[in-house]
């Protein structure tokens, strides 16, 4: 669960829980951890896409540039 980016606090529950025979609440834990790291992998593909589209226009503004310089 540590590989996972649990927390401790969040072990020592999900462990608590496991224990006490409340499996499908601890699943219920795993499951909204599991749900907080893809909002944030969606969050930083996000950012990746817009950097992406960033680096798009500014090397087709190159290619551009080159272009306007050999009319000349």
């Amino acid at each position: 669960m540590k590989d996972a980016g649990c927390g401790s606090n969040e072990i020592t529950e999900i462990c608590r829980l496991w224990d006490a025979g409340q499996i499908k609440d601890a699943v219920r834990l795993l499951r909204l951890h599991r749900c907080g790291l893809m909002d944030s992998l969606h969050q930083s593909q996000n950012k990746v896409d817009c950097l992406d589209y960033l680096v798009y226009k500014m090397e087709k503004k190159i290619k551009e540039k080159k272009v306007n310089d050999k009319e000349r």
